[in-house]
């Protein structure tokens, strides 16, 4: 009996470490692997790859192949993605400020809790199929 009081103690306090962990936000280490930045910076090519919480600040990925990657958390600050293939992409809290996505497809793509302070979202396709204004910065403008 003591031994399964021991067991279920320690079961109850893992639970709820892994709990508050959760509650507070906190990540684990990086998911990406530099063999798929690799791949991005040199083909432009990385569809479905995982790329969450990768630096690719300032990077030139204008016509990049990026559906249904994982960029969840990932630096994309100052990024050229011009014509840049997102659909399905995941861009969950991704930091997109000054990002240049004109006439990228972000068709089903995931940007809740993205930063897109002054990206440039210029003829876009967006995230509901429809395509933005010219105006676009920070915002799909229609």
């Amino acid at each position: 009996m003591r031994r399964t009081g021991a067991i279920l103690k320690g079961a109850i306090f893992i639970l709820s470490t892994a709990i508050v962990a959760v509650a507070i936000g906190a990540r684990s280490l990086p998911a990406f692997t530099e063999t798929d930045v690799e791949k991005v910076k040199t083909t432009g090519s990385c569809a479905g790859c995982n790329l969450s919480d990768a630096n690719l600040a300032g990077e030139y990925l204008a016509n990049a192949s990026l559906s249904g990657a994982d960029l969840g958390g990932a630096n994309l600050r100052g990024a050229d993605l011009s014509g840049a293939d997102l659909t399905g992409a995941r861009l969950v809290d991704a930091f997109l400020t000054n990002a240049r996505l004109v006439g990228a497809n972000l068709t089903d793509s995931a940007l809740s809790g993205a930063y897109i302070d002054d990206a440039n979202f210029s003829q876009a396709v967006w995230t509901d199929g429809k395509t933005c204004g010219a105006r676009s910065r920070g915002r799909c403008a229609r």
